[in-house]
């Protein structure tokens, strides 16, 4: 009996030791804002503000991470993990891994080897097998595609309910044109560890990654937060640039994680 009274009370005392602190007002989060390039700041602390906010699925135009050689006589012999000429998420897929996420708009026909955007694409590609370890993966989206939205029928509790989303595979008359353009590029960069993607210009995924009208985006980002990003114009992306991006992803793996 002395047994069950002493539980009773120790329970007793617990639950009202829960409700006092459930009734103290939560500690204000910490945060320390990190100044990044183009005056972009990411939010560092115990808030989600830096948490990565969206998928991001596309169609894959090339994706040679798994290429066989010699190379396939058709799809059915493809490696399984080949995604290229699917719709697929790369953020889905790369999970916790650090990720160098490239996001380009405009024309890129006459984009050189040359140039900023190939020298950082190629610089990525190099370091990939280096920290393989690590898992660092990248992507690069190419934004030619005119968006749209479609709306759909949701099931819930209520009922049905009509929802509009983000078109997967948007309409597009010239989409094999754009699909040749960004495969021939691929082709002259020749970066296999780096997946080259055809989406849309404008949609949700876009407007949760704070992807605006420039060039050139790059974000950074490890265990699905957001580490540090740039915008840049094409001619802006000079070596200097490269350098700073390609020694940020590595201060990224090397250093303190997010």
């Amino acid at each position: 009996m002395m047994v069950r009274r002493t539980l009773a009370v120790l329970g007793l005392l617990a639950v009202a030791g829960f409700a006092a602190r459930a009734q103290e007002p939560a500690p204000e989060p910490s945060v320390t804002p990190t100044i990044v390039a183009a005056g972009r700041s990411v939010v560092r602390g115990t808030t989600n503000a830096n948490v990565v906010p969206a998928t991001f699925r596309a169609q894959l135009i090339t994706d040679n991470r798994f290429k066989k050689v010699p190379p396939p006589k058709d799809e059915s012999d493809r490696d399984p993990r080949d995604r290229t000429g699917k719709i697929h998420c790369l953020v889905c897929e790369h999970g916790l891994s650090p990720v160098v996420a490239v996001f380009v708009r405009g024309n890129v026909s006459e984009v050189k080897v040359t140039d900023g955007l190939s020298k950082l694409l190629k610089g990525t590609d190099t370091l990939i097998p280096k920290y393989r370890s690590d898992k660092l993966a990248s992507f690069v989206m190419f934004l030619k595609l005119e968006g749209g939205t479609k709306v759909v029928t949701v099931k819930g509790a209520d009922g049905d309910e009509k929802v509009a989303v983000d078109l997967e595979y948007p309409h597009d008359e010239m989409r094999d044109e754009k699909a040749t353009e960004v495969r021939n590029y691929a082709t002259l960069v020749a970066a296999d560890n780096v997946p080259f993607g055809l989406a849309a210009d404008k949609s949700g995924s876009l407007t949760a990654f704070a992807v605006g009208d420039a060039p050139v985006t790059v974000i950074l980002y490890n265990r699905l937060r957001m580490v540090q990003r740039w915008e840049f114009k094409l001619e802006d992306l000079t070596d200097e640039k490269v350098t700073e991006v390609l020694a940020a992803v590595e201060e990224m793996i090397r250093g303190k994680k997010p």
